[in-house]
C-alpha cells in the first residue's frame, strides 16, 4: 500500500511550467511523482500573440499611405492660411522694441566693440548689456558734462519772478526759454515735474542745458514724472551727442506719446541764415 504523504505546488524556472510534486512512501523505497500543468505555458504564448497582433495594428493605424494628399477632398488649410503663420501685432511691437534696445545699446556703447581688442578681466560680466561703458574695461569712463551758476547772484537772477510763475501750482505750459537755466536748476524743475498732471508742455529751449541736465531730466520723465506731458522743447542748448541719444532714442522707448523737439526748428534755421546772408 502507498499512501501520499507530502504534496507541492512549485514552478521550474528553465521551462516555466507548473509542476505538483506528491512524495509517496511504500514499504520497499521512498517514491517521488511529479506532475506537469501544459496549460499555464499556451495562456503565456497566447497572451504574447494577442500583444503582437495589437501592435501591428497600432502601427498600421498610425502609418501614412502614400498619396493621401491627392484623395483628400478637403483642403490641409482654410482659404486664409495656417493659422501657425499669423503673427500677432503685440509681437511685432515687441520684435521691434528689442530692436531698437539692441541699436540703442550699440549705439550708446561705440568704442568699445569686441573691447577694443583688449583681453577681458576673470571679473568681466558675459550678460547683458555687453561691451557697456560701465562694464567693458576698454571703454574709459568720463563724467558727464555739467552747468551750475557761476554765483550766487546768477542763481537768484535765474530764479526770479518768471521762474516763480513757471513753478506756480495749476500751471499747464511751462515755459522758461532764453532764461539761462543750469543743470543746476534742473533739479529743482524735475521735483517740481514729479506727480504733476497739470503741466502738457514744456520749453526750456536756449538755455545752458548740459548732458548732466539731459540725464536727470529723461531719467525723470522716463519714472512717470508729468504724466500728461505732450510735447518738450530743449533745442539750442550744450549738450553733447550723448545728450541727444538720451533724447531722441531712450526717452521715446518709455515716453512714446511724448514728442521731444531737440533740434533747432526749421523755420529757426532759415531766419539765422537770412540774417547771416
Amino acid at each position: 500500500t502507498v499512501a501520499p504523504e507530502t504534496g507541492s505546488r512549485h514552478r521550474c524556472s528553465t521551462c516555466l511550467r507548473t509542476a505538483v510534486s506528491h512524495t509517496y512512501l511504500s514499504s520497499d523505497a521512498m517514491v517521488f511523482l511529479e506532475e506537469i500543468d501544459e496549460e499555464e505555458p499556451q495562456q503565456q504564448q497566447e497572451q504574447q500573440q494577442q500583444q503582437s497582433l495589437g501592435d501591428d495594428d497600432a502601427s498600421s493605424k498610425v502609418q501614412i499611405k502614400k498619396g493621401f494628399l491627392e484623395s483628400n477632398t478637403e483642403p490641409l488649410y482654410p482659404a486664409e492660411g495656417s493659422p501657425e503663420g499669423t503673427v500677432a501685432p503685440e509681437t511685432h511691437k515687441a520684435h521691434q522694441e528689442h530692436k531698437l534696445n539692441q541699436d540703442l545699446n550699440k549705439g550708446m556703447n561705440r568704442g568699445a566693440e569686441n573691447n577694443n581688442n583688449i583681453e577681458r578681466p576673470p571679473w568681466y560680466t558675459k550678460e547683458w548689456p555687453k561691451d557697456c561703458q560701465y562694464n567693458a574695461p576698454g571703454c574709459q569712463l568720463d563724467p558727464l558734462q555739467a552747468s551750475s551758476h557761476t554765483s550766487d547772484v546768477h542763481r537768484q537772477m535765474v530764479r526770479g519772478d518768471r521762474w516763480k510763475e513757471a513753478m506756480a501750482p495749476g500751471v499747464k505750459s511751462l515755459r522758461l526759454s532764453f532764461a539761462q537755466v543750469t543743470d543746476e536748476d534742473l533739479a529743482e524743475l524735475v521735483e517740481h515735474l514729479k506727480g504733476n498732471t497739470d503741466v502738457t508742455d514744456i520749453d526750456i529751449s536756449h538755455n545752458q542745458i548740459k548732458d548732466a541736465g539731459v540725464q536727470k531730466l529723461v531719467g525723470a520723465l522716463a519714472g512717470g514724472a508729468a504724466p500728461n506731458l505732450k510735447e518738450l522743447r530743449i533745442y539750442c542748448n550744450e549738450f553733447s551727442d550723448l545728450g541727444k541719444v538720451m533724447l531722441t532714442q531712450g526717452l521715446p522707448v518709455l515716453r512714446k506719446k511724448l514728442e521731444v523737439v531737440w533740434d533747432t526748428p526749421s523755420w529757426m534755421k532759415a531766419k539765422e541764415s537770412a540774417n547771416q546772408n
